[in-house]
This record gives C-alpha cells, structure tokens and sequence, in this order.
C-alpha cells in the first residue's frame, strides 16, 4: 500500500485533471453564438406592414429590412436593450437596414409610428 506521501501527488494530479476537464463538456446552455451563415432573408417594410410579417430562419441568417413603402418607419425591438433598432431617420423610403441574429430565440418588433407591439405593423423573427 502506497504511503500519503507517495499518494498525494497523483491524488492532487488526479484532481486537478478533474476540475479543469470538467469545464470541457458543451450543452446547449454553453453553445457559442453563431457565426453568419451567409444567408439573407428579406423583409420588406411596405406602407402599414412588414411583409412577411413573421420570418422563421437560422441561428447566422441575416435579416435584411428594405423600406419599400412611401412612408419613413422604424424598426423597435420588443427587449429596448437589443442592438439592432434602426431610428426613423435611419429608415426612409428607399433604405435598407440589416441585423444578423446569431442566438436561437423569437424576437418581436414594431413600428411605433404605425403601429404597437401587438397591433398596427408588428413583426417576428424566429430563430431556430
């Protein structure tokens, strides 16, 4: 039988090993955001809707927003911490805007000079 003094630098060696690799193991609450994919999916901002109105894509797909209507709009997050809102000065007839969403989840928005959260010019987009 090996004595404590012998033992104790594979223990700790042992241990060691146990709690660095034990952070290596990935689950989906780990997973990294996506990267971009290269793929768009257009979304067309017409005079008192956006068409489609809701948009189901993957984790990486960009979405592009074309203002195609005769009417400035705004594109407002439903979460107001989210990065990609585009202003009304940002968004006239004419203009595109685009966000890239990279984190599985369904993400409302609106148009406050149209409409509400719920009513008016309402969209989503789901990430899968």
């Amino acid at each position: 039988m090996p004595s404590l003094r012998t033992a104790a630098p594979v223990l700790v060696a042992a241990l060691s090993a146990t709690v660095l690799l034990g952070g290596c193991g990935s689950s989906d609450d780990d997973a990294a955001p996506a990267e971009p994919n290269g793929q768009v999916v257009e979304v067309q901002a017409l005079d008192n809707s956006f068409n489609p109105e809701t948009v189901t894509i993957e984790a990486g797909t960009e979405v592009l927003w074309d203002n195609r209507g005769r009417n400035d709009h705004n594109i407002i997050p439903e979460d107001p911490d989210a990065e990609w809102r585009v202003d009304l000065e940002e968004f006239a007839p004419g203009d595109t805007a685009s966000h890239v969403f990279t984190e599985p989840g369904t993400y409302r928005y609106y148009c406050s000079i149209h409409g509400t959260i719920d009513v008016g010019m309402p969209g989503v987009v789901i990430v899968e």
